[in-house]
Parts: structure tokens; C-alpha cells; sequence
């Protein structure tokens, strides 16, 4: 890079000399005229100066390319070197795998022995007992398990859903396209994953809708950004909650009926509902 600057450097030198010899001020001004004014011998002695300086540009631009191709071989080795590295980790990995398959084996096959072993000596029980016992707690364990796999699954499927009510109904409706220009008005563009509405139809009244999401965190920030809806022309009376369950939104309904006695009651405090509780903060 230096030796590109001082070739640069060098031949803008040149041409100001060049111009000013001929009596010009810029580039742009330079004519036939002018060129013919010089004798002969500063014609050759520029004519050679330029042939110089195209020489040394090819030698310069020779050396760039070598360099280039060396810089290239270099990066071709290092990215083989990357690809080896990640194939001793992958075969790394899968003999760490195997070592915890064979740990994990152990361990159950030294577990069941310790409770053959358990059961076999009959310690304050009869084998009867032992085994009666035994069986009814694993099923009971068996259950929860099952009821807790169940409900944590639920859980995680209806934190990526919010919904929306008071948005009017019309027959025959784009539901997609009336969510995604509900969401223009919240500044946000999430991928909507299904949406619909929700309860049975009653004429004069207009169903929520129940959006679902990718993520539990997109639906967050659709839920922080709802307040957005209350400067909306169009979806003015849309408001947007979580979706919540039947006892959910039984309890949310007394909080929200509490905050409203406690709007009368106090009104110098902003109340809000967050985490399940009223809060309150001085106006």
C-alpha cells in the first residue's frame, strides 16, 4: 500500500510539473495548442518520464498479483485447517457421546441391581408389601411425570399465542390480512404462524381472534407495544392480551375490577396490572 501511495504521490507530482511548464492551471484546460508549445527536447524528456512511470505501475501491479495469490493459498490452508479442526471436533464430540451412553448404561444397570437387592432382602416388609408398594408409587410417579411433560408443553404452546379482541367481524374476512394490518399500526412484522377467530358466531357481536407466533418472545413484543392501538384510526377500540385460560381470565377479571375501585378510590396513583398483582406508582 505505501508503494501504491508514493507512485500516486510521484505522478501527481509529474503532472502539476507537466502543467505548469505548459502554462496551464488544470487538467480540464490542457489543448493541442498547448502541447505544441514545448521544444522538442522537453517533449522526449516528458515522453520518457511517462514510459517510466507506466513501467514501474506494471512492476507494481505485478507484485500486487503475486501477492494476492500468495494471500489467496494462505486463506485456502487456513480454511482447511478450520475444516479439520471442526472434523476432530465432531469425531470428539461423538466419543464423548458414546463414553456418556456407556456411563448412563452403568449407572441403570448398578441401579436396578440396587433395588433387586432392596426388594430381595425384604427389610421391614414382606416381598408382597415390597412389591405392592413399589408399583403403586411408580405409577403414581409415572402420572405426574406425564401430567407435568403435559402441562409445561401447554404452557410453552400458549405463551406463543396473544389475542385480539373488540375488532369488528365482516362476512367473508381476510383474517390474515386484517391481523397484519393490525400489527402496521404496533410497528411490528412477526410471522404469523396461524390466526383465527375464536367462540361460536353470534350475530351483532364480533369474536377475539387467537394469533399464533414463532416465539413466545415475539408475542412479548407485541404485547409491550399493544398500548400503540389507542392512537390508531382504524383499530382505536382493538385491544390485545395474552392467551389466557378460563380460570385465567376469571382471576384477571377481579384484578381488573379491583384496579377499578382502586382508580376511585385512589386517584392520585397510576394502577397497573404486571406479574399477576396491582401496582401502583404517585401521578
Amino acid at each position: 500500500m505505501d508503494d501504491v501511495d508514493d507512485m500516486r504521490d510521484a505522478g501527481l507530482d509529474w503532472i502539476e510539473k507537466m502543467l505548469r511548464e505548459l502554462k496551464v492551471g488544470r487538467v480540464d484546460q490542457l489543448c493541442l495548442a498547448a502541447c505544441k508549445a514545448p521544444v522538442k527536447d522537453n517533449l522526449g524528456a516528458w515522453l520518457w518520464e511517462s514510459i517510466k512511470m507506466v513501467r514501474d505501475y506494471t512492476d507494481l501491479a505485478k507484485k500486487m498479483r503475486d501477492e494476492t495469490k500468495a494471500l489467496k493459498t494462505q486463506l485456502i490452508g487456513s480454511q482447511q485447517k478450520v475444516v479439520d479442526l471442526q472434523d476432530e471436533l465432531l469425531s470428539s464430540k461423538t466419543d464423548q457421546l458414546a463414553a456418556l451412553q456407556t456411563t448412563v448404561a452403568d449407572t441403570v444397570k448398578a441401579e436396578l441391581a440396587s433395588v433387586q437387592e432392596a426388594v430381595q432382602t425384604k427389610i421391614h416388609s414382606s416381598w408382597n408389601e415390597v412389591a405392592a408398594k413399589g408399583l403403586s408409587q411408580g405409577f403414581a410417579s409415572a402420572a405426574k411425570i406425564k401430567e407435568a411433560v403435559k402441562s409445561a408443553v401447554a404452557e410453552d404452546e400458549k405463551s406463543k399465542n396473544f389475542m385480539i379482541f373488540g375488532k369488528e367481524e365482516a362476512p367473508n374476512e381476510d383474517i390474515v390480512t386484517t391481523v397484519a394490518e393490525i400489527m402496521e399500526d404496533l410497528n411490528e412484522k412477526p410471522r404469523v404462524m396461524e390466526c383465527t377467530r375464536v367462540g361460536t358466531s353470534e350475530r351483532g357481536k364480533s369474536r377475539p381472534i387467537k394469533v399464533q407466533l414463532t416465539s413466545s418472545d415475539a408475542v412479548s413484543n407485541v404485547l409491550r407495544n399493544a398500548k400503540l392501538l389507542k392512537n390508531s384510526c382504524n383499530n382505536k377500540a382493538t385491544f390485545i392480551g395474552p392467551d389466557r385460560s378460563k380460570e385465567e381470565r376469571a382471576e384477571h377479571k377481579k384484578l381488573v375490577d379491583k384496579m377499578r375501585t382502586m382508580m376511585e378510590d385512589q386517584p392520585d396513583k397510576y394502577h397497573f396490572i404486571r406479574g399477576g398483582a396491582i401496582r401502583s406508582v404517585k401521578k
